[in-house]
Formats: C-alpha cells, sequence, structure tokens
C-alpha cells in the first residue's frame, strides 16, 4: 500500500511563498532583459536592480514588465539626486520624459485599476 502525504495549511502558504519568489525572479530577470541589463540613467552593469515603478503591493500590476525599469544600486537607493526611493519626485519626471509611452500606459492601467477596485466596493487611495 502506498502513502498519501497530507498537505498541510502550511505547507501550501510555503509552496505559495516559493511559486511567488520564482515569479519575482522571473519578473526582475525580463525587465534587466528589456534594458539590456544595464542602468537606464548611467549604463552602469554592475549591481543591477529591477525596480517596481507602481508598489509591488499592487497586485494587478506585480508583474507587469512595463511596471519596472533597471538601475544600479547606486540610482535605486543612494542617489540623492535621482533615487526613486530618496527623491522620488524628481525621479518620476525623469521617467516621465524619458519614457513617456511606457510611463502613460503604466499609469493609465493604474488609474483603471483603482476605478474598478472602487467601483467594486473597495475604497482605494492613489499613492
Amino acid at each position: 500500500m502506498k502513502k498519501t502525504k497530507k498537505i498541510t495549511q502550511a505547507k501550501l502558504k510555503k509552496l505559495e511563498k516559493r511559486k511567488i519568489k520564482r515569479l519575482f525572479e522571473a519578473w526582475a530577470k525580463n525587465v534587466k532583459e528589456r534594458d539590456n541589463h544595464c542602468c537606464v540613467i548611467c549604463n552602469e552593469k554592475k549591481f543591477l536592480h529591477a525596480h517596481h515603478l507602481i508598489p509591488r503591493e499592487i497586485k494587478e500590476l506585480r508583474f507587469d514588465i512595463n511596471n519596472g525599469i533597471s538601475l544600479c544600486a547606486k540610482h535605486h537607493k543612494y542617489s540623492l539626486e535621482m533615487s526613486p526611493h530618496r527623491n522620488p519626485y524628481i525621479f518620476f519626471n525623469w521617467f516621465e520624459s524619458s519614457y513617456p509611452e511606457q510611463s502613460l500606459r503604466l499609469f493609465q492601467k493604474y488609474v483603471d485599476i483603482i476605478k474598478e477596485k472602487e467601483k467594486n466596493g473597495v475604497p482605494q487611495t492613489l499613492h
């Protein structure tokens, strides 16, 4: 007789976390490939990060390649002039002027998501 293992809730949760981690890794790989494996600001190829433009907590855009941009560590986290984390206003002005089509499509999707959630009774605010 063959024994079958019972899958617990904890095991299911662990499997789901692994699946999401693999999806994030694939998303980051695709964003970096699209941007030729270099920072879109300075063309640096070392210490490359894939940055979410709209927070990844917005699940509908979490794995959308247009919601990502490749940045070196300096421009992702540390630069006072051009970091989405340290100076988001300047960064997003730069992004809108440098990538107008991508930014327009992305932000329109975001607005549509917010409107749909509000229509369904889920109050939302633009972050």
